[in-house]
């Protein structure tokens, strides 16, 4: 509706699971101390499934590197038992939150993208950082 009629409309594609090596690659040419640790054929999920990866994956990324940009990141991800578990675990020092009262609207999305497929998702503190983890199941409802 912002587009006016001369404008070329054009659509990027969009993004799949099996290019989560290159968030990860991104997130290190960005400056944090990432990991990626992967198990399974990302190919084999639903397209559905492949984007709320992806964008979950992108999300916990974004937030460790402007949460926790001095600690060491590790993305697991794994296709097992009918599911797609992923796991960011962000070890180190994490920074205060500027506004502890506003809402985590980045974590909310990832677990309304989760919840709508029929996954689950949590995040929060740990012992020594944050960790987001998901479960998806292989094929959308």
């Amino acid at each position: 509706l912002l587009r006016s009629d001369d404008e070329a409309t054009s659509s990027a594609p969009v993004p799949t699971a099996v290019e989560i090596p290159a968030l990860v690659d991104d997130a290190r040419a960005g400056g944090l101390d990432a990991d990626l640790r992967m198990r399974g054929d990302l190919a084999a999920l639903d397209p559905v499934v492949e984007l709320a990866a992806y964008r979950i994956a992108q999300e916990a990324l974004a937030n460790a590197a402007r949460h926790a940009p001095a600690a060491r990141t590790t993305l697991a991800v794994e296709l097992a038992d009918g599911h797609v578990a992923l796991s960011v675990d962000t070890v180190g020092p994490v920074l205060p939150a500027s506004d502890p009262d506003r809402p985590r609207y980045g974590v909310i999305g990832m677990r309304e993208r989760a919840t709508a497929l029929g996954g689950e998702l949590t995040a929060g503190p740990t012992q020594d950082g944050w960790r987001v983890s998901a479960r998806l199941p292989l094929e959308a409802p």
